[in-house]
């Protein structure tokens, strides 16, 4: 349990970091609005199997949003999905909900195995992917501290 708190804590100290935000609350609020939108642009197995591996809180957070009929777009662009991520967060500047986006990825990344991360990266639409490959640069330098 101590253990589970402690990666939590580390996890967002890394969003709060690699996002270039200013507080704890700020670093919640955009892990929270980055994984909703995540949850709907993921498959439900592969938000299910996430969502097992995740803290309590961050699974929470990914599975929360629920459309009775929701069809995913496979061909999101990274500009509207930076958009949807930004307004659930609270702001409204899309270009630079990148950077707690590569946060969140690469701080998730560093949570979860290579071959559910590959899981993934197979679900989401090119654009999406693209982001969450270039967060395991992040997710590598976070593994390594």
């Amino acid at each position: 349990m101590e253990n589970r708190n402690q990666e939590l804590d580390n996890y967002y100290l890394h969003v709060r970091n690699a996002g270039i935000l200013l507080s704890s609350t700020q670093a919640l609020q955009w892990s929270n609005g980055t994984l909703k939108t995540l949850g709907l642009s993921v498959d439900r197995r592969t938000k299910r199997a996430l969502a097992k591996e995740l803290p309590e809180e961050l699974a929470k957070q990914l599975t929360s949003v629920f459309w009775l009929l929701h069809f995913r777009d496979p061909n999101q662009s990274a500009a509207e999905f930076r958009l949807k991520v930004a307004r659930r967060s609270g702001n409204t500047d899309p270009e630079f909900a990148q950077y707690p986006i590569l946060a969140v990825f690469s701080g998730i990344k560093s949570l979860i195995d290579f071959d559910l991360s590959g899981r993934v990266s197979r679900s989401l639409s090119p654009e999406i992917r693209d982001i969450w490959i270039r967060a395991e640069i992040v997710a590598d330098d976070v593994r390594t501290k």
